[in-house]
């Protein structure tokens, strides 16, 4: 049991790294997208981090339960809520642009 939630929490932990550095790479504009001088000029894509969340909560309930398959489950959408928040954010993008 243990384990188990150490490894929940490395997860959690590395997925938000990720996330976090996606989401920032992609308000800021890329590489070579940004020609103002601003710092965030696609804020929409901050929405990868709240799905991201969304992902990290199903992690924070799995906490209270004894189930090997809600610990798969937990680790596996903490990893799939980055993509699906990016196709999210492009979309939101797509259509505020």
């Amino acid at each position: 049991m243990i384990i188990r939630k150490t490894v929940a929490i490395i997860n959690v932990l590395l997925t938000g790294i990720v996330a976090v550095l996606i989401s920032t790479f992609f308000a800021s504009g890329g590489i070579g997208e940004n020609y103002s001088d601003q710092t965030f000029v696609a804020p929409e894509f901050f929405a990868i981090l709240v799905i991201w969340a969304i992902g990290a909560l199903l992690v924070i309930w799995m906490f209270f339960k004894d189930s090997l398959y809600l610990f798969t489950l937990s680790l596996i959408l903490t990893w799939l809520s980055i993509p699906v928040g990016i196709k999210m954010a492009q979309y939101v993008a797509y259509i505020f642009a």
